[in-house]
């Protein structure tokens, strides 16, 4: 579905594909929702779309990418729909930003595209303004829709660590590898986007006014920042991962002491019975009460035993 609007005059209306005029002083803004191949067609012409970014938004496959062309700058971003177990599920919105024209398209419902759509008079200021602003703005949003999912996976995180420091077993500690596996596509989204942000505050010919500049900034400081909370969060669970293989081997170590403090005691006392094991003539064998002597023996040597380890610090 295609649908068009354009500011002239100091009037905004919705037209058709037929109506657009090559006139800089007219302002446009084309949306493709499910684009397909008959719609590109309709206004490719109009706006000089380089047969590229023509397949690049034709394909739900895209990577983020930023291109500049003579006519206009293609803009594709990847956009966060929701979290699932291990992962996120994420969009392609693609931007064609021209002198005094904004395409957009997606392949999905968009929450704030949508809300223009629906909200003329918001739709009328920002397209008094320039297609650089409403560019911005949706932008912007898609941002703050990636702070706020940062938000909620900061939240669930932090009740992690609780759970962690409470009960340290291995199920908490199978709870953060899986949230792990989420923060790392999350970044991987917020770097390619920061980067994204970064290129378009910088002064080129990217049809982005030079008054815009600080606010796409603005921009990319909360993108930068949101990508930054996340290696925060990672490196909090590498911290806990090595936690927890700390306390682990303690745990080992200390029962391996034991077993060895055990078997040091053991090992006397198993000679005694050995000895007295051998089918040869031995002291006190005669006498009935002999086992009462040998049971002393061997309580004697466990208790100079375990009086050498008290000595040498072994607890």
């Amino acid at each position: 579905m295609i649908k068009i609007f354009s500011f002239s005059k100091s009037k905004l209306k919705e037209i058709n594909a037929e109506e657009i005029k090559k006139e800089k002083k007219d302002y446009y803004w084309v949306d493709l929702s499910c684009s397909n191949l008959n719609e590109m067609e309709s206004i490719k012409d109009k706006f000089d779309i380089h047969p590229t970014t023509e397949e690049d938004i034709l394909s739900n496959q895209t990577r983020t990418k930023y291109e500049e062309f003579e006519e206009n700058t293609a803009i594709i971003i990847h956009g966060i729909k929701g979290l699932e177990a291990v992962n996120i599920k994420t969009y392609n919105l693609s931007f064609i930003l021209g002198e005094n024209y904004l395409i957009t398209s997606h392949f999905e419902l968009n929450e704030t595209i949508d809300s223009l759509l629906n909200n003329q008079k918001k739709l009328e200021t920002l397209m008094k303004k320039g297609p650089g602003y409403l560019f911005h703005y949706i932008l912007d949003k898609e941002v703050d829709k990636c702070m706020q999912i940062k938000s909620l996976l900061l939240e669930e995180f932090k009740q992690l660590e609780r759970d962690f420091i409470s009960n340290k077993g291995k199920e908490v500690l199978d709870d953060l590898f899986e949230k792990e596996l989420t923060l790392l596509e999350m970044r991987q989204v917020m770097e390619s986007l920061t980067d994204l942000c970064l290129n378009l505050t910088k002064t080129r010919d990217n049809y982005i006014e030079n008054e815009l500049i600080p606010y796409f900034r603005d921009v990319y400081d909360h993108s930068f920042k949101t990508t930054e909370s996340l290696k925060s969060m990672l490196g909090r669970i590498n911290g806990m991962r090595n936690a927890y293989q700390t306390i682990t081997s303690n745990r080992l170590n200390e029962t391996m002491k034991i077993l060895t403090m055990i078997m040091a005691i053991m090992m006397p006392i198993t000679i005694v019975t050995g000895f007295y094991g051998m089918n040869v003539r031995l002291p006190l064998e005669n006498s009935p009460n002999s086992w009462i002597g040998i049971l002393a023996i061997m309580a004697f040597i466990s208790l100079i035993m375990y009086f050498i380890f008290r000595r040498i610090k072994v607890n």
